[in-house]
């Protein structure tokens, strides 16, 4: 589930991009994807802000619906010929037809025009799919890698604060110098890691923005977050087949069976077509059996990051409460302020972590049911 944190109380209602996607297409392809990139860039992008600007921008979604309306064009011109052929071969007062050469019956025209047709339906809902997908996984990754950087951010303050520690306890012979140097390397070392945090999250910025169609340096706020929602599956097997029949590949092949059968014989000998059929029969088996073992493969992936889920947030609770004991004690004088950053470095971490992880099981259940709109993505599909 996903949910938006707005920039002003109060919070806002749960985001559930898959209930307003239609809608949201026949909002956005009507405006022109250059207005976002002309304007300057917006201060606060929920994900479904995110999810209008890229269906509004997308080079590939434009080209689907292009296609789309070409098919329907050329599927009506075929009509319009069949039509015309049908009053040209009629014999008056009868209700039959005059034969013609074979070859020049356009019915098989008329079949394989509506197919494109639908095909290109299914192409285009796929593109629509495809887009989200990609939003998903850019706007996540700005997410974490900001998660990241503020934890590297933490850890070179803690890496600082003990460095100092250390210079000022060797100032009076209380510090080796063997363990002054290592202070020094840990700090060199993290402020490495804060740099290359901090370029992975420029880079994430940069790949959003261009998806976005913002203007190059955009930095919005972004305000959406995902909650951890455990897929619940009576029977995997029966699941699975359902995300089968809505396969639009699967479709496809179904379909280019029943082709097959409506053009036998129309345009090549009854030999060559009955091989034609055979090898679209076994197509359908060799789709649903691959997409089965995908399927298998993205159940089994989403409870593994279930049962990392798991471990992660026991590990984060017993930092939490390690870093409260810390505070208490540091109060008391019993350790010093750079054991309570390093403390809240980690917490710090694993809260990026678990962040990440989030983001990473509500994407891979999505591929689980959508998974031809994932086949790019980083879910493992």
């Amino acid at each position: 589930m996903v949910r938006t944190r707005r920039a002003a109380p109060p919070a806002g209602p749960t985001v559930v991009v898959s209930t307003f996607i239609v809608a949201v297409v026949l909002l956005t392809l009507g405006l022109a994807g250059a207005a976002y990139a002309s304007q300057e860039g917006p201060g606060v992008v929920t994900l479904e802000d995110a999810v209008s600007m890229a269906l509004a921008t997308s080079d590939d979604l434009q080209m689907a619906k292009d296609n789309l309306e070409l098919k329907k064009k050329a599927m009506d011109e075929t009509w319009d010929q069949y039509n015309a052929f049908l009053r040209a071969t009629h014999i008056p007062g009868t209700d039959m037809y005059a034969a013609v050469a074979a070859g020049q019956d356009p019915t098989g025209a008329v079949y394989k025009s509506l197919y494109d047709y639908r095909a290109a339906q299914k192409d285009y809902e796929v593109e629509v799919a495809s887009v989200v997908a990609v939003v998903y996984q850019k706007y996540s990754a700005v997410v974490t890698a900001r998660g990241q950087a503020d934890a590297a951010a933490l850890n070179v303050a803690a890496k600082e604060r003990e460095l100092a520690e250390a210079e000022a306890k060797f100032k009076y012979g209380m510090e080796s110098r063997i363990n002054l140097m290592n202070k020094r390397n840990s700090l060199a070392a993290a402020r490495s890691e804060l740099a290359q945090a901090q370029d992975k999250l420029d880079k994430a910025y940069a790949d959003l923005a261009e998806l976005l169609g913002l203007p190059k340096g955009s930095r919005p706020e972004l305000v959406s977050t995902v909650d951890f929602v455990p897929l619940e599956v009576q029977d995997v097997d029966r699941e699975i087949e359902a995300v089968i029949e809505a396969s639009p590949q699967v479709w496809k092949a179904e379909e280019t069976v029943k082709l097959q059968k409506n053009i036998y014989g129309m345009y090549n000998s009854y030999d060559v077509d009955k091989i034609n059929l055979r090898m679209a029969e076994r197509a359908v088996d060799m789709s649903r059996e691959q997409l089965y073992l995908a399927l298998l493969q993205a159940y089994n992936n989403v409870k593994a990051l279930e049962e990392n889920y798991g471990v992660l947030e026991e590990s984060l609770a017993a930092a939490v409460e390690a870093l409260e004991v810390a505070q208490l004690r540091c109060e008391l004088g019993m350790i010093t302020q750079a054991e309570v950053l390093s403390m809240e470095s980690t917490v710090a971490s694993l809260e990026a972590q678990m962040e990440n992880l989030k983001w990473q099981h509500a994407m891979a259940v999505k591929a689980f049911y959508e998974p031809w709109a994932w086949t790019d993505g980083a879910v493992g599909l």
